[in-house]
């Protein structure tokens, strides 16, 4: 008997956990309308990224920009010397836009030239500060 209870328990707190993630499908917005969403809003945009002229990291992340035609972001990525999927590479640290290099969901490299497909929630740390927390690095 106690051997189902245990299982029984087992299952209920599985189910609970399943219950808490959370798959709301992302918004896809254009970049201009990034930080129009509420904090912590999932979405999915396209665009370009491209190193700053003062490159912000703390804790192994650092953010870039995140541009189309007509607007501009930052965005959070994960960085590292050996960076995985979904990375940006560390730049060296006298570096120029040519120095921008990330590793795509799919294994593939990208540089500032790269069309990107960006998932992630939206951070507002303060009511005049937004940035896209970025997920996932995808070709559209």
């Amino acid at each position: 008997m106690k051997k189902y209870l245990h299982l029984l328990i087992l299952l209920g707190f599985t189910a609970v956990l399943g219950a808490c993630g959370d798959d709301t499908p992302p918004v896809a917005v254009t970049i201009a309308e990034i930080c129009q969403q509420e904090s912590g809003t999932k979405v999915i945009t396209e665009g370009y990224l491209a190193l700053p002229s003062f490159l912000i990291c703390e804790k192994s992340q650092c953010k870039v920009n995140f541009h189309d035609e007509t607007s501009n972001v930052l965005v959070e990525l994960v960085a590292s010397n050996k960076p995985g999927t979904n990375n940006l590479q560390l730049p060296p640290e006298q570096y120029t836009a040519a120095d921008l290099s990330f590793v795509l969901a799919d294994g593939t490299t990208g540089d500032g030239t790269t069309r990107v497909k960006l998932t992630g929630p939206v951070r507002r740390p303060s009511a005049n500060v937004c940035y896209l927390d970025a997920h996932a690095i995808e070709q559209p």
